[in-house]
């Protein structure tokens, strides 16, 4: 018993001497110092973000206190300008509200409005027509380019001949023309009634057997200007003559009625800018075609149609034009309004979904780009009168 008391007693003063040594000793950890990796990662500078990713969230974040964007958005966005309106207020956070009516009507309003100092338009689309006639006369055009400051925007690899093309050939500062489609021949057809190997030159529109089978719209008005200029260029005024007299063009104001009675069989030919509304009758499953595939003699052409931008001054929502318009020239607008119009951008660096193929440009063409002559709109003008003196004879 002695000897078991004893060893009990050696424990117990074990246990004790332990327990003392952790009293007194201190009761923080040991540091550990820090590792190669932790040093090299404290010496990495703290990523910095771009700056025009940083202006382009400043610009969205100005425009989103201003709701909303009023535009006239014309002529090349077809059927699907409400699709391209959802992806522009989804890209951008703001409601686009697009003021309809023809470019005249639109125009008119827009007179009125500022003669009574009221300004309603941020936005312009449409021809260099109204933009010379109109726009740039009436004073009420904003300085476009220096909204611009997208880099994609400005950087002119990115576009056809390496260059933007500014529309007011004088200022190069309020008009930019975007759309650059192909076009074999200016004919929109009834395909069951013609025959597109048939129309070789603009000369076998005289062919007795199309008399009283060519319906055209007005030749004299804005929105059909370019292509009548074309045909004068091209073919002069005693051709015109004969196309539109001898052959008994009929000639009417509603490009929507023309596509019906064409796609009705009526007619087999639609003339002079027929092109948005022969699409739209198309993609209803009628027989007609909005893009004429063959050549003609006579060369082909590039377009920019109804496809250029404008900034109005004073414009109510200042933040959300500035927003639009970089937007819209950039990639991602830009892809979108072809795949919505089905035409071609003067951008090099986006896909051709959607784009009919007698839209695109081929490579190693050379196409004549009419509307780059700083004298187009002299000579638009000489064409209208042109045809104005023609018709006034039937």
């Amino acid at each position: 018993m002695k000897l078991q008391r004893f060893g009990m007693l050696v424990v117990l003063a074990s246990v004790f001497a332990l327990l003392v040594a952790a009293c007194g000793s201190d009761p923080t950890p040991t540091p550990v110092p820090p590792t190669a990796t932790a040093t090299v990662a404290a010496n990495v500078p703290t990523p910095t973000l771009d700056p025009w990713v940083a202006e382009w969230e400043a610009m969205k974040a100005a425009a989103a206190e201003e709701g909303e964007l009023i535009a006239f958005l014309c002529c090349g966005f077809g059927s699907r300008i409400g699709d391209f309106i959802e992806e522009g207020e989804l890209a951008l956070g703001i409601d686009i509200v697009n003021s309809t009516g023809s470019s005249s009507q639109q125009w008119n309003k827009v007179k009125a409005e500022r003669e009574a100092g009221v300004y309603t338009l941020d936005i312009w689309t449409g021809g260099l027509n109204t933009s010379q006639n109109r726009l740039l006369p009436g004073g009420a055009l904003a300085d476009l380019k220096s909204l611009l400051v997208s880099p994609e925007v400005l950087d002119e690899s990115l576009w056809y001949n390496n260059e933007l093309f500014w529309g007011d050939f004088d200022t190069q500062k309020y008009v930019f023309a975007y759309g650059g489609s192909a076009s074999l021949a200016e004919i929109t057809y009834n395909t069951d009634l013609l025959d597109p190997s048939e129309i070789t030159s603009y000369a076998d529109l005289l062919d007795p057997k199309w008399k009283g089978k060519i319906v055209a719209r007005d030749p004299r008005e804005n929105g059909t200007s370019q292509s009548t200029a074309l045909f004068y260029l091209l073919m002069g005024e005693e051709f015109l003559q004969k196309l539109l007299i001898d052959q008994e063009v009929v000639i009417t104001s509603d490009g929507r009625q023309a596509a019906d009675q064409l796609a009705l069989g009526k007619y087999a030919m639609c003339l002079f800018a027929c092109t948005t509304e022969v699409q739209a009758a198309r993609e209803q499953g009628l027989p007609v075609q909005e893009n004429f595939p063959g050549t003609v003699t006579e060369g082909s052409r590039l377009s920019t149609g109804g496809n250029t931008l404008m900034a109005i001054d004073n414009a109510p929502h200042p933040a959300a034009q500035k927003l639009f318009v970089n937007w819209f020239l950039g990639k991602e607008g830009q892809a979108w309004w072809q795949r919505i119009g089905a035409d071609q951008s003067l951008r090099t660096d986006i896909d051709l979904d959607g784009v009919t193929p007698g839209n695109i440009r081929q490579e190693g063409s050379t196409y004549l780009l009419v509307e780059r002559d700083p004298n187009f709109n002299d000579k638009i003008n000489e064409s209208v009168a042109a045809v104005t003196r023609i018709l006034a004879t039937r």
